[in-house]
C-alpha cells in the first residue's frame, strides 16, 4: 500500500509539473518584451489556460491529502519547518489566480487596469514557481530540524542558501521552456510562432544554465549533487539523457511536429523528476536528526487502506473528467482558435 501511495505522489507531482507548470510558465513569457504581438500573445495564453489553470491545483491539493493522511509525521515536520516557503507559495498562487481571473471578469475593462493585472499574474507566475524550487531542494539538505528553537535555525536555515535560490530559478525556467513549446502548437499565427520558438530556445539555454547553477551551488552543502551522482549510475544515465533529449526535440520543432514536440519536452520533465526520485528514494525528508522514509513514518495499515481505497475510486472519476474537460474545450475552441491563435488548452 505504501508503494501505490508513494506511486499517486509522483503521478500528481508529474501531472502538476507538466500541466500546473506550464501555465506558471506562461505568467513568465507575459512579463517578457513582445511589442506589438502582446496582446495576440495575451489572447493565447487566455483560451489556452482558460479552462484548465484552475484544475491543475487538484494535484497539489492530492499531494497535500496524501501526505497529510498517510504520512502524518513527514507532512508535520514539512509544513512547520518550511511553514515560510509554504506561506509563500500559497501568496503566489492566491495572487496569480486573482488575478488571471480579475483580467478576465473585471466589470470595468480599463487599460491600466489590465496591465496591472497581467503584471500581477506574470510575477507572481515567477514568484511562485521560484518557491516551488526552493521547496523542493530543501527537502533533502539535513538542515530541518524539527527540534531547533532559535528563529533562524527554525524558520530560515531550512530553506535559504545558494543552492534551494539556484533550483528556484532553475525550476522557473523549465517551467517557462515548457510553456514555450506548448505555445508554439497553439496558435496559426506566423509571428506569434517565431516568437514562441524563440522563447523555447531562449530557456533552452536558461534551463542548461541554470542546470550548472544547480550543481555548482550544491558543492556548498553536506552532500554535493556531482558526488551523489557519482554513487548512482542509474540517476547519472536518467540525466544524461534527458539531455540528450533536447537535440530530438528540436528535431521535431524544425519539422513542425508539434505533438512529438511536447511529448519530448514532457518526456525531459519526466527524467528529471525520475532522476530525483532515484538520488532520494525512499526518503521523502532528509533532516539534522536523519532521514524520514515513506516506510517508517507510514499511518496505521487501516489508515492506509482507506487511503488507497479513495484515491482508486477517485481516479475513477478524476481522470476520465479531466480527459473529457481537455476534449471538450478542444473541440469547442476549434472555431474562435481558426480566427485568433491555436487548438486548445495549453499543455493539451
Amino acid at each position: 500500500m505504501i508503494d501505490l501511495l508513494i506511486l499517486f505522489i509522483g503521478a500528481a507531482l508529474l501531472l502538476y509539473v507538466l500541466l500546473g507548470g506550464s501555465d506558471f510558465g506562461a505568467g513568465i513569457i507575459e512579463l517578457l518584451p513582445a511589442g506589438n504581438l502582446r496582446e495576440a500573445q495575451k489572447e493565447v495564453i487566455n483560451r489556452a489556460m482558460g479552462p484548465v489553470w484552475e484544475a491543475n491545483h487538484m494535484w497539489l491539493i492530492l499531494i497535500v491529502v496524501i501526505l497529510f493522511m498517510g504520512f502524518p509525521t513527514i507532512f508535520t515536520t514539512l509544513m512547520i519547518s518550511l511553514h515560510l516557503p509554504m506561506l509563500a507559495l500559497l501568496v503566489g498562487i492566491v495572487v496569480r489566480g486573482s488575478a488571471f481571473t480579475f483580467r478576465h471578469y473585471d466589470a470595468i475593462q480599463e487599460e491600466k487596469s489590465q496591465r496591472v493585472y497581467t503584471w500581477l499574474f506574470g510575477l507572481s507566475s515567477l514568484w511562485t514557481a521560484c518557491w516551488l524550487g526552493i521547496i523542493a531542494a530543501s527537502l533533502n539538505r539535513g538542515i530541518i530540524d524539527p527540534a531547533a528553537r532559535g528563529i533562524w535555525a527554525a524558520w530560515f536555515a531550512p530553506w535559504w542558501g545558494l543552492y534551494p535560490l539556484a533550483v528556484g530559478a532553475f525550476v522557473a525556467c523549465i517551467y517557462a521552456f515548457l510553456a514555450s513549446i506548448y505555445l508554439v502548437g497553439e496558435t496559426e499565427v506566423p509571428e506569434l510562432k517565431r516568437r514562441f520558438v524563440r522563447l523555447a530556445a531562449w530557456f533552452n539555454g536558461l534551463v542548461v544554465v541554470t542546470g550548472g547553477l544547480v550543481f555548482a551551488a550544491s558543492m556548498t552543502e553536506r552532500t554535493s549533487l556531482p558526488a551523489a551522482f557519482l554513487r548512482a549510475p542509474l540517476n547519472l544515465a536518467v540525466m544524461a539523457l534527458a539531455t540528450l533529449l533536447f537535440v530530438v526535440l528540436w528535431f521535431f520543432l524544425a519539422k513542425r511536429r508539434t505533438m512529438l514536440t511536447r511529448i519530448v519536452a514532457s518526456g525531459q520533465v519526466t527524467l528529471i523528476l525520475m532522476g530525483w526520485y532515484v538520488l532520494y528514494a525512499p526518503n521523502a525528508l532528509i533532516t539534522a536528526q536523519g532521514p524520514l522514509s515513506f516506510y517508517d513514518q507510514a499511518a496505521p495499515p487501516a489508515t492506509l487502506r482507506q487511503l488507497v481505497l479513495a484515491l482508486l475510486i477517485g481516479s475513477l472519476f478524476i481522470f476520465p473528467s479531466l480527459i473529457y474537460l481537455f476534449r471538450i474545450f478542444k473541440l469547442s475552441g476549434g472555431k474562435q482558435a481558426k480566427a485568433a491563435g491555436g487548438p486548445g488548452p495549453l499543455g493539451s
